[in-house]
């Protein structure tokens, strides 16, 4: 699963304003318009995966789904691995 909170560099607990102005940040420093040619490509996918992080995270009912989907899957993945598979994720992420 995309870590839509680790994209845009705030925590999942973040308010509203918090997120609001990670992503303004985010979308200046990527969009695609600021890079030369040779960079364009790659800034135009960060900036696009910027965008669909918030668009859920943004919106209330969406994030609530997302987060919902977050939790079952450490659970079912505690459930699967035990701690050792929580332990793989969190390393795996930061």
């Amino acid at each position: 699963m995309v870590d839509y909170y680790k994209i845009l560099e705030v925590d999942p607990e973040a308010s509203k304003e918090v997120i609001d102005k990670a992503y303004r940040a985010l979308s200046l420093k990527y969009h695609p318009d600021k890079h030369p040619d040779e960079h364009k490509e790659a800034a135009t996918r960060k900036w696009l995966e910027i965008r669909k992080a918030y668009e859920v995270i943004s919106n209330d009912k969406e994030r609530a789904a997302y987060n919902d989907i977050r939790k079952r899957e450490t659970i079912d993945l505690f459930l699967n691995e035990g701690l050792l598979g929580l332990v793989r994720k969190y390393l795996k992420n930061t």
